[in-house]
């Protein structure tokens, strides 16, 4: 049995195995080196950048058409023209019993003057200036305390005096 593995397993056999797996290497080698690229070299990447210019033409304001003052309507009752008595300068009013339609402050006493402010129910104010006698309503002069913009002449009708706003 020994002789069979020696003769199976002498020098000139493993010295043939021995070249033919360097071949066989040399050849994987030349292979992988030859099929890598040739012409492309790894240049970094550029970003491009393209700009799309907005236009700059302002749009148009559109035309509005002036609202038509609005006439008291009759869906409320008509209030009584003595309001609250105890309304005086510097005091603190609440705007109530507008049923939700709010209180229009205008800019002079008067309901054909132009309205600046709308003021909802349980709006506060300060009375600035009045009482003044127009289109049969007492009018005082009404600003919001926090609101510079906020304010205008309202009916007493629709106003009551508050201790502690």
């Amino acid at each position: 049995m020994m002789r069979i593995i020696r003769y199976i397993f002498n020098f000139k056999v493993l010295l043939g195995a021995l070249v033919f797996g360097l071949v066989v290497f040399a050849v994987v080698i030349w292979f992988l080196w030859s099929a890598r690229s040739q012409g492309q070299s790894q240049v970094p990447a550029t970003a491009i950048l393209k700009i799309i210019a907005a236009p700059t033409q302002t749009l148009p304001m559109p035309v509005t058409t002036p609202t038509p003052t609005a006439t008291p309507s009759t869906s409320q009752a008509a209030p009584t023209p003595t309001g609250d008595l105890s309304i005086t300068t510097g005091k603190y009013v609440q705007v109530t019993g507008t049923s939700g339609e709010g209180l229009r402050l205008h800019e002079s006493p008067g309901i054909s003057t132009k309205i600046n402010y709308v003021a909802i129910d349980a709006e506060v104010f300060v009375v600035k200036d009045g009482p003044v006698d127009a289109d049969g309503y007492i009018w005082w002069e009404l600003q919001d305390p926090y609101n510079n913009h906020a304010g205008g002449w309202g009916v007493a009708n629709y106003l009551m005096v508050v201790q502690n706003p």
